[in-house]
C-alpha cells in the first residue's frame, strides 16, 4: 500500500498545475526543444540552450506519448517526482530504517516539491530520480564496505555496482552538469569508509574511482560523440562547457543571497528540524544517517555556488534532506512512542510536516478554483497566433514565455527561442553576435511580435532600440494580463 500511495500522490497533488501552460520559463524552452527534436532538429542546432540535452530528451519521449505537449510537460514532472519518492523509500530502508520511515521520506519529498518552484518540470525535478538511484547503490556499497550489519558480511565495494551507481549519476549529469558535485561527494563517502575500515586499499580504490568515473561520463560521452558525428562538436562543447565558465558573472535579476536563502529556509525549516532529531537515535542509526551529510552538503554547495539563489536550485537539497528527516522522525518515535505505535507516529509526524508545503501551495489557489477557471495568458496569446500567423509567417516572442511557440504549433524564427539568449541579458553567453541575429529576425519580418512591457528591463538596451524601431511598422492588436502586467501582441501592417 505504501509504494502505491507514493506512486499516486504526486499525480494527485500536482494535478493543480495541469491548467497552467507555464510555471517557469525554463520548462517552456525544454518543451520547444523537444518538439523541434521530434521534427529532426537537435538541441543547440535547432533550439539553443546552455543545459545538457537530458531535459529535452526526456520531454521528447513524453511529447511523443502524450496527447498534447502541455500534458506531456506536466506528466513528465509527475512521473519524475513519483519515481523519486519511491526510490527515496527504498534508500531509507537500505539504510536500515523501517518501512514507515521509508514512506515518510517519499511523502516529504512529494509534498515539498510543490514549493520552491518545484511544480514546474525543471531540471532539478528531472534528474532527481537518477541521483537517488545512484545514491542508493553507492550507499549500499558503503554499508557493505563498512562495519557489518546483521546478515550482511563486510566486503569491498563491487566494481559492477560502483559502475552502475556512476551510470545513474551520469544520467543526472546528462540532465544538468551541477549534479557532479553530489555524485563526487557520495563516491568519496564510499571510498573513505572502505579505506577507513580496511576493506580496500589505495590501489583498489583508485581502480574503482576509474570505474565510477567511466559510468558517470558515459551518457555525456555518447552525446558528445553523436554531435561530433554530425560535425557539431564545437557547438556541443560551447553549450555544455564554455558557458559554465561565464554564467555566474551574468547579472540577470536573480533574487540574491538574503532573499534566496530566506525563501529556501522558510520552506525547509521543519525538514531541518526533523533531521536534527536523528541525534536522539541509537549510535548505529546516527552513523548510517551521517553517510547522507556529505550528499546534503554537496547539494547545498550546488545550490549556492552559481550565486543566483533561484528557489528551484534549492530543490536539490530535498532528496538527502527528506531522507535525513525521515530517519530523524524514526529516532524521535523510538524515544517517545510505545513499540506498537512507533510506525504510526513516524507517519503522523511526517504527514504534519508535509501538510505545510501542501497548504502553502493550495491555499492561494482556493479562491481561483485551483486555476481551472482562470485565464491562461500564454494560451490566449497562442490562440491569437494560430489565427493570425499563416504559412511562411512567424511570431517573435521578445521577452516573454517561449512556451507560446509550442502551444501555437509554430517554429521559432530563430534557434535562440529563449528570450534571454537573443535580446536579453544572457546573449553574451551564446558566443555570437546576437544583435546581428536579432536584426535578421526583425527583417523577416515576423507577422506578430509579443512584448511584455513590465519585462523591458530584461532586454539589452541595444536590442530594445532595434525592437522599438521595428514596431513603427506594427499595430498593437491585443493585450492580455499576466502576473507582472500586460502582454502586448503587435501585428505587422
Amino acid at each position: 500500500m505504501a509504494p502505491l500511495l507514493l506512486l499516486l500522490l504526486p499525480f494527485l497533488l500536482r494535478a493543480v498545475a495541469l491548467p497552467a501552460s507555464v510555471l517557469d520559463p525554463d520548462e517552456g524552452l525544454y518543451l520547444v526543444q523537444a518538439i523541434a527534436w521530434l521534427k529532426g532538429g537537435w538541441p543547440y542546432l535547432a533550439v539553443w540552450d546552455m543545459h545538457p540535452v537530458g531535459a529535452p530528451a526526456l520531454l521528447t519521449v513524453a511529447v511523443a506519448l502524450a496527447p498534447s505537449p502541455l500534458v506531456a510537460l506536466r506528466l513528465a514532472g509527475m512521473v519524475a517526482v513519483a519515481v523519486t519518492s519511491l526510490l527515496l523509500m527504498r534508500l531509507v530502508m537500505r539504510l536500515g530504517a523501517g518501512r514507515a520511515a521509508g514512506f515518510a521520506a517519499g511523502l516529504l519529498y512529494a509534498c515539498h516539491t510543490l514549493v520552491l518552484g518545484g511544480l514546474a518540470t525543471n531540471t532539478e525535478i528531472l534528474f532527481a530520480p537518477f541521483m537517488v538511484a545512484g545514491a542508493t547503490l553507492i550507499l549500499a556499497e558503503t554499508l557493505a564496505a563498512g562495519a557489518p550489519r546483521p546478515g550482511l558480511a563486510a566486503c569491498p565495494p563491487r566494481p559492477g555496482m560502483v559502475f552502475l551507481g556512476g551510470l545513474w549519476f551520469g544520467c543526472a549529469l546528462w540532465v544538468k552538469q551541477v549534479a557532479g558535485l553530489e555524485a563526487s561527494a557520495l563516491w568519496l563517502t564510499l571510498a573513505c569508509v572502505a579505506l577507513a575500515e580496511k576493506r580496500a586499499g589505495i590501489a583498489r580504490v583508485l581502480v574503482l574511482a576509474l570505474v565510477f568515473a567511466l559510468g558517470c561520463a558515459l551518457p555525456t560521452a555518447v552525446t558528445a560523440a553523436a554531435y561530433a558525428a554530425m560535425g557539431a562538436f564545437g557547438e556541443w562543447w560551447h553549450s555544455n562547457v564554455t558557458v559554465l565558465m561565464h554564467y555566474a558573472a551574468v547579472e540577470d535579476g536573480s533574487p540574491g543571497l538574503r532573499r534566496g536563502l530566506a525563501a529556501a529556509v522558510g520552506f525547509l525549516l521543519w525538514l531541518l528540524a526533523a533531521a536534527a532529531l536523528l541525534g536522539l537515535g541509537p549510535r548505529p542509526a546516527i552513523r548510517r544517517g551521517a553517510l547522507l551529510l556529505p550528499w546534503l552538503g554537496a547539494a547545498l554547495v550546488q545550490a549556492v555556488a552559481p550565486g543566483k539563489y533561484f528557489d528551484h536550485y534549492f530543490l536539490m537539497l530535498l532528496p538527502p534532506l527528506c531522507a535525513l528527516a525521515a530517519l530523524g522522525l524514526q529516532a524521535a518515535a523510538l524515544r517517545a512512542a510505545r513499540r506498537g505505535a512507533r510506525a504510526g507516529a513516524v507517519v503522523v509526524l511526517a504527514a504534519a510536516i508535509a501538510a505545510l508545503p501542501v497548504s502553502a501551495m493550495l491555499l492561494p489557489r482556493l479562491g481561483h478554483g485551483f486555476g481551472w477557471r482562470g485565464a491562461d495568458p500564454p494560451a490566449q496569446v497562442a490562440a491569437i497566433a494560430r489565427v493570425e500567423v499563416g504559412p511562411g509567417d512567424s511570431v517573435f516572442i521578445v521577452n516573454w514565455h517561449p512556451v507560446v511557440y509550442a502551444l501555437a504549433g509554430l517554429d521559432p524564427p530563430t534557434r535562440f527561442a529563449f528570450p534571454s539568449h537573443l535580446a536579453g541579458l544572457h546573449a553574451g553567453l551564446t558566443g555570437l553576435d546576437q544583435d546581428a541575429e536579432l536584426a535578421r529576425v526583425l527583417a523577416l519580418p515576423p507577422r506578430l511580435i509579443v512584448i511584455a512591457p513590465a519585462r523591458w528591463w530584461l532586454v539589452r538596451p541595444a536590442a530594445r532600440a532595434m525592437i522599438e524601431a521595428a514596431l513603427v511598422r506594427y499595430d498593437r492588436i491585443a493585450q492580455v494580463e499576466d502576473g507582472d502586467g500586460r502582454v502586448e501582441v503587435w501585428r505587422r501592417r
